[in-house]
């Protein structure tokens, strides 16, 4: 398995690739702060499969950036309904911070198991989809573009992983780990989690194809 750091940088390296994509392909289609953003997504991209680590640095860092970003993607939607007064926000993200990086994290560390499903092709798409849906808010092109950095980061920490499964003997003899293919898969060996991962990224591309449609 390929270390935080290198996942940190393969995810940068997405994150840049799909932002530099979009500057020489579609110029002047995001602005210069869209195009930060996503560079920035497309590196927690590539941290994401590790949400399954039930301890260390990936899985303390994963979620304390989630811990901010999912509370300030909602921010707009929360504001309809609440006054954004001082005391609100504090509050609102002061609880949020905390639920997210505690609650959820330790329940996501009782129901996941390393280089399980969030190790797998299906749980990237889920992840691009779910960047999508929360920056619709901004338009459909930055939305597709969060997706596209995201689920490129995902991919990468795949490869990466598998990469991490060949080594060389004698510097030119590939040897086989036992974890190949315990990364870039379709399944996992749960059916309910692989299962409940497929109907989650069913649900979430049905509404990523509408919104694309609504704005085609």
């Amino acid at each position: 398995m390929s270390g935080f750091k290198t996942h940190l940088m393969g995810g940068m390296a997405a994150g840049a690739a799909v932002s530099t994509g979009y500057i020489l392909l579609k110029p002047g289609l995001l602005n210069p702060t869209q195009l930060t953003a996503v560079f920035v997504i497309g590196t927690i991209g590539g941290l994401l499969p590790d949400l399954d680590s039930d301890t260390g640095k990936p899985l303390a860092i994963v979620f304390g950036l989630l811990s901010v970003i999912i509370p300030v993607a909602f921010l707009d939607d929360v504001s309809k309904h609440f006054t954004a007064t001082p005391e609100f926000l504090v509050s609102y993200f002061v609880l949020s911070y905390f639920f997210i990086n505690h609650a959820v994290c330790e329940v996501i560390k009782r129901i996941t198991v390393h280089r399980g499903i969030m190790h797998s092709i299906p749980f990237a798409l889920l992840c691009g989809e779910a960047a999508f849906l929360m920056f619709i808010p901004s338009g459909t092109n930055m939305a597709i573009a969060a997706g596209i950095a995201v689920f490129s980061g995902c991919i990468t920490h795949l490869v990466l992983d598998e990469l991490n499964s060949i080594v060389w003997k004698f510097r030119f003899i590939p040897v086989i780990k036992s974890s190949i293919g315990s990364a870039l898969k379709l399944k996992s060996g749960s059916l309910s989690a692989t299962v409940f991962v497929y109907m989650l990224a069913g649900i979430a591309g049905m509404q990523v194809f509408k919104f694309i449609k609504m704005g085609s």
